[in-house]
């Protein structure tokens, strides 16, 4: 249990800085782009704790540009260059 009034802990923080990497992962995958005042603009909490983790989240999402890979070939953040035939095999 926390001794914060409001009720945050670590695991809450955690997850709040989740939702900032999502964000600008999401934002990157629309083939937009961000910094400092993207992240202001869109960071939905008020307890300055909370804003400073999405934030984190956010500048780190933001940095991580190589994606996330799923499959060969594909990329979970942004469509594959090259297409694979239904084979799965490169021809």
């Amino acid at each position: 249990m926390s001794n914060d009034p409001t009720g945050t802990n670590a695991f809450e923080l955690s997850r709040i800085y989740g939702q900032g990497w999502t964000t600008a992962r999401k934002l990157l995958a629309s083939n937009g782009d961000a910094g400092p005042r993207e992240a202001a603009a869109r960071n939905p909490h008020r307890t300055a704790e909370k804003r400073a983790s999405w934030t984190q989240g956010f500048m780190a999402g933001l940095r991580s540009r190589a994606g996330v890979t799923t499959a060969p070939g594909r990329n979970f953040w942004r469509p594959a260059a090259k297409k694979i035939p239904a084979g799965g095999g490169e021809r």
